[in-house]
């Protein structure tokens, strides 16, 4: 079947990340009035500044978005990242399924965007791939499509990128995650499995990277490292 889909690149919107649809600070303030004083208030992306939503006797550092389950918390370098750099981001090369991820993107640039006051850590998955000639396409992208709604339900994901198919069905997907424990809950999901249950049939090979994505304060690059 013919490759008819597009490329993608996603980044996480902020009320999504804050769970707009289902959580309230413990003041009862809606999310969704967070997310519109946080563009209201710059200062929020003042290294070391306090959301101005969170208790003073709560960590001045993270929002907590899955408090019933896993305590994972979305950093406020996380939502710089999200507003400050990502929406810039992209590939640098189209030859990106024999390059390293580090000479693939332009890594630099976001972390120059993101400001020299953050510092922070992230976590990448990459999925190199060479598609099948009889794999279903469609079903492919349906099933990438569910799994990908819910990683984003589950928390944590920063950036969803993947490529186009080339002459000889060779892709890159990628994930930015918040942190490593973000993506093995995501893993565990019904969704995920059924996309990853149709790999055998779907690719004739696949291998999967697992990067460090790591910026300093101080500094405008990020530092990638292969786990």
């Amino acid at each position: 079947m013919a490759d008819t889909f597009g490329p993608l690149n996603a980044t996480t919107d902020l009320a999504t990340l804050l769970k707009v649809q289902n959580y309230k600070d413990l003041h009862g303030k809606a999310v969704s009035d967070i997310v519109q004083s946080i563009h209201n208030d710059a200062s929020i992306f003042k290294s070391g500044a306090t959301c101005p939503f969170i208790s003073s006797s709560l960590s001045t550092q993270t929002l907590t978005t899955q408090p019933t389950s896993q305590s994972l918390e979305i950093r406020q370098v996380d939502i710089a990242l999200i507003e400050k750099g990502l929406p810039h981001f992209r590939a640098i090369t189209e030859n990106y399924f024999y390059t390293r991820l580090p000479e693939t993107f332009n890594w630099n640039e976001v972390a120059a965007r993101l400001g020299q006051e953050w510092a922070g850590d992230w976590y990448i998955v990459a999925f190199r791939s060479v598609r099948n000639d009889r794999a279903d396409a469609k079903a492919l992208y349906e099933a990438d499509g569910l799994a990908h709604k819910e990683a984003l339900e589950s928390g944590g994901l920063l950036k969803y990128w993947y490529g186009s198919l080339n002459e000889r069905r060779q892709c890159l997907a990628m994930c930015v995650w918040s942190s490593r424990d973000f993506a093995k809950l995501a893993t565990k999901k019904p969704y995920h499995r059924l996309a990853s249950s149709l790999a055998s049939e779907m690719y004739e090979s696949y291998t999967l990277e697992r990067w460090s994505l790591t910026k300093r304060a101080g500094e405008t690059v990020f530092h990638l490292n292969q786990l």
